[in-house]
């Protein structure tokens, strides 16, 4: 009898040990679908939003203006994951493009979104070089495209149109609605105020949950009839600390104040994430989440 045993408990210990493994790895390593997860990364003076959709797949929105975006998107996505299902580039100025040149390098990309903006800058010709260099399939950017995902989920651009005249790179921007079910996030990039009046005028329904603040909180950016249209209940301010350009302004902050738009500074409160379910969009903060 207690040959038999020792026989025995070998095999079933192994079967435990595996079965143990399999859950552990299924818990904390297979990605589950828990909503849709929107990621404003604080990357300095510049802009990066990692999307996570609710069946595994993602989108990265502008890259800031170095490496820094690595960090981020390392801290969101499972460290085995090398793919990026698609970039939106809102346009080419360095503190969007630089940080998308090391994304490249370090990461698979299934398509590229860009406007026709033209600009000579090194790092936005050496992006321009990867993608081609890597066969990267790219969608140009005009008002009314839109890229459908699962869990209800799509976005569309709603600006440029199809002119691009002026050399104000900034009023060139990409503007993103993400819709998840009811919700809306509203990316600005950094239109200034010319573009977003023009935006205003020809869109008939600009409500969104959240908005990213246009141009880092400039002055030339602040719209308040935007704004009002938009009746955001969060504001995303990406901006560096103690930056040059004495973003975000004074007056786009009284604004937010008296308007009641509670808003977040990546300079001051880090990277900030929301959860939409489709109905309700959440804060996520610290490991809290809090409904509003």
């Amino acid at each position: 009898m207690e040959n038999r045993t020792k026989k025995i408990f070998p095999p079933i210990s192994l079967f435990v040990l595996v079965v143990s493994f399999v859950l552990i790895w299924s818990f904390v390593f297979i990605p589950k679908s828990r909503g849709m997860k929107v990621s404003f990364l604080d990357v300095g003076q510049g802009d990066g939003a990692y999307l996570e959709f609710p069946d595994g797949k993602n989108a990265l929105i502008d890259g800031g203006p170095d490496r820094k975006v690595l960090e981020g998107l390392g801290k969101k996505m499972p460290f085995y994951s090398r793919k990026i299902d698609i970039i939106f580039l809102s346009h080419p100025h360095a503190d969007h493009v630089a940080g998308l040149v090391h994304v490249l390098d370090r990461y698979e990309v299934g398509r590229v979104v860009l406007t026709r903006a033209v600009h000579t800058t090194p790092e936005y010709q050496e992006f321009l070089k990867l993608v081609k260099a890597k066969n990267i399939p790219v969608t140009e950017a005009i008002r009314g495209t839109e890229f459908d995902f699962s869990g209800d989920s799509k976005i569309r651009v709603l600006y440029p149109t199809t002119s691009l005249d002026g050399e104000n790179l900034n009023s060139t921007s990409e503007v993103l609605l993400l819709s998840v079910g009811k919700t809306k996030f509203l990316f600005m990039g950094d239109l200034e105020k010319d573009g977003s009046d023009q935006m205003v005028q020809i869109e008939n329904d600009l409500k969104a949950d959240i908005v990213k603040v246009p141009h880092h909180g400039s002055s030339n950016a602040l719209n308040e009839n935007l704004y009002r249209k938009v009746n955001p209940k969060y504001a995303v301010i990406e901006v560096g600390k103690d930056n040059k350009y004495g973003h975000p302004h004074s007056a786009l902050v009284q604004f937010l104040d008296s308007a009641g738009i509670k808003y977040f500074r990546t300079d001051k409160d880090g990277s900030v994430e929301f959860v939409s379910d489709g109905t309700n969009v959440f804060l996520k903060k610290e490991s809290n989440i809090f409904a509003f």
